[in-house]
């Protein structure tokens, strides 16, 4: 019996500390900013792959309460020069080498936008270069598995978390199935911390988002 509840123990230990603590990740990245994101950022730029998940959480998340040259208006800006025609895996050769340096420039000055590394993929992949394509992959899967590891979703307890906006409402789109829109429901409370917690629900299907630090006005 106590080797069952010490191994139950576990399970639920396991379970409640592996969601984010977004608390301790501000604290750690705004008292010592290089050991807890620049160092972690070059670790990133080359190989995604060495960054243990917790280390990628926090490089992830922290990016959140750094002060960085990039907000969402600078890939608005550029999108119809370089995202648009990045977006298409049919990009041209000569388009991408066009392209392909104003890209970088911009993915040098904030690495975790997902639709800057989705459009450089395809520029890398346009120009044959397949090493520089593979990276940028591994960088986005590495984003995209460090969401889905912030939370189950299935509760306020543990949601999942998430840096911009848009990426809140890409939630929405897993609730399908669960009914229709006359059973949508959403629901938008304050955090303590800043950051903003929304349930979305349909029928008996929930998901909980929490955006981390809250919506940004830079």
């Amino acid at each position: 019996m106590n080797k069952i509840f010490y191994v139950f123990f576990l399970l639920i230990f396991g379970t409640y500390f592996s969601q984010i603590n977004t608390d301790e990740i501000k604290k750690n990245v705004t008292e010592n900013p290089q050991k807890y994101f620049y160092d972690y950022l070059e670790v990133f730029k080359k190989d995604p792959s060495k960054l243990t998940q917790e280390e990628m959480s926090q490089l992830y998340y922290g990016s959140r309460f750094i002060k960085l040259d990039y907000d969402l208006s600078v890939y608005n800006k550029e999108s119809k020069e370089i995202w648009n025609p990045a977006s298409k895996r049919s990009l041209s050769k000569s388009k991408a080498e066009k392209i392909v340096a104003k890209a970088e420039e911009t993915y040098s000055k904030y690495p975790f936008d997902k639709n800057i590394l989705i459009g450089l993929s395809n520029i890398y992949n346009a120009l044959g270069d397949k090493i520089k394509s593979k990276l940028v992959e591994d960088q986005y899967a590495a984003i995209e598995n460090t969401i889905k590891n912030s939370g189950t979703g299935d509760s306020a307890d543990s949601p999942i978390c998430v840096i911009w906006a848009g990426h809140v409402l890409e939630k929405i789109d897993d609730l399908r199935g669960y009914g229709t829109i006359r059973d949508f429901k959403q629901d938008i409370k304050m955090l303590p911390d800043g950051s903003t917690l929304t349930m979305y629900s349909m029928g008996k299907k929930q998901i909980y988002v929490k955006l981390v630090g809250g919506f940004r006005f830079d």
